[in-house]
């Protein structure tokens, strides 16, 4: 029997574990973390459904698995819920980019993705009191994070996916002996996993406030302030600080996500504060996924989503699929020296 070891229980390595289990089902799967939901980084995150801080990915790549999370997200909106929201994203600027130029690949796998301009862009000054002159619209999903990760990992489980709490130091760790795979989705932990220098930490810090009459999300791409209402609270943010390790509130960074997202919307000013969260995104250069063969050992890298977890999820999980395919009957069946 083959034995997969998937390192990581945030959104990914959940997703890789799930996903492999389900299509090799004779495969012995287990998924191995010092964190489970709901404490890991992506718990805290705002569970958009956005491309951003994933460095230079290629665009075709951002397209193929952020299209395939997008369709997933709008499956499970459709079938099963989980309190999955659907509503327009708004993302505004004070500057005019060459948006022809730039229009994201994405743009096409998304529903109702247009240039903002004319009598809407006067509408939505208006209506934020502001003086935008450009931007972007289309429909979104914003999930809460927790609840998707337990989903997935319910669905894991009742495979017959295994788990294991256990801190591992390092990709040759003895507790990864026995196992002709490795999944490698430990975020910003790769950077000493691995090791892979190329990771590094990008700050987050965010209010979760109690506004139920928000219902669009809004990103002033200038500022870096967005909005992000979900099911049961709204996202205020956020901050985007590269190489730092802070996990403590700043109280700088409060009063300027605080006040600028009151000045976008100042009826946030008496939204009761929830929940305030620092996390380390897991950035680098561009999204890692590579197979790579050593010791005997098929391993699997996928981490570097910065920003955009929640958003490659279900596609990056596809490619490592792939990539297992094309390894699975040497799997089976291992190459064994002639005795003669």
């Amino acid at each position: 029997m083959v034995k997969i070891a998937v390192l990581g229980a945030g959104i990914n390595g959940v997703t890789c574990a799930l996903r492999i289990k389900e299509k090799y089902q004779n495969a012995d799967v287990i998924l191995i973390s010092d964190q489970f939901s709901p404490n890991t980084t992506g718990d805290g995150s705002g569970g958009l459904w956005y491309p951003f801080y994933i460095g230079n990915t290629a665009g075709d790549r951002i397209a193929k698995w952020g299209g395939e999370t997008y369709h997933f997200l709008h499956k499970l909106w459709l079938e099963d819920g989980l309190n999955i929201s659907v509503m327009p994203i708004y993302v505004l600027n004070r500057e005019v980019p060459p948006a022809l130029a730039h229009r994201p690949l994405w743009a096409n796998d998304v529903f109702g993705y247009n240039d903002i301009d004319g009598r809407l862009l006067e509408y939505l000054n208006r209506l934020y009191n502001n003086n935008y002159v450009s931007g972007h619209v289309f429909t979104t999903f914003v999930v809460q994070p927790p609840k998707i990760i337990s989903y997935l990992l319910d669905r894991f489980k009742a495979v017959g996916g295994k788990v294991l709490q256990v801190k591992i130091k390092s990709l040759r760790d003895p507790l990864l002996n026995g196992y002709q795979v490795v999944v490698n989705c430990t975020g910003l932990g790769a950077r000493e996993m691995v090791p892979d220098r190329r990771v590094f930490p990008i700050r987050g810090q965010i209010f979760k406030v109690a506004a139920p009459w928000i219902n669009v999300t809004v990103i002033d791409d200038n500022s870096g302030h967005y909005i992000i209402p979900n099911a049961e609270t709204c996202v205020l943010g956020g901050t985007h600080q590269e190489e730092d390790f802070n996990t403590k509130l700043d109280e700088k960074d409060t009063d300027f996500i605080l006040n600028g997202c009151r000045t976008i919307i100042p009826s946030l000013t008496d939204a009761k504060i929830v929940k305030a969260w620092v996390g380390l995104r897991p950035g680098r250069d561009e999204v890692r996924i590579e197979l790579e063969e050593c010791d005997g050992k098929l391993y699997i890298h996928n981490y570097g989503h910065g920003g955009s977890g929640l958003t490659l999820f279900w596609g990056c999980a596809s490619e490592v699929l792939d990539n297992l395919s094309q390894w699975w009957d040497k799997l089976r069946s291992p190459i064994t020296k002639s005795k003669l």
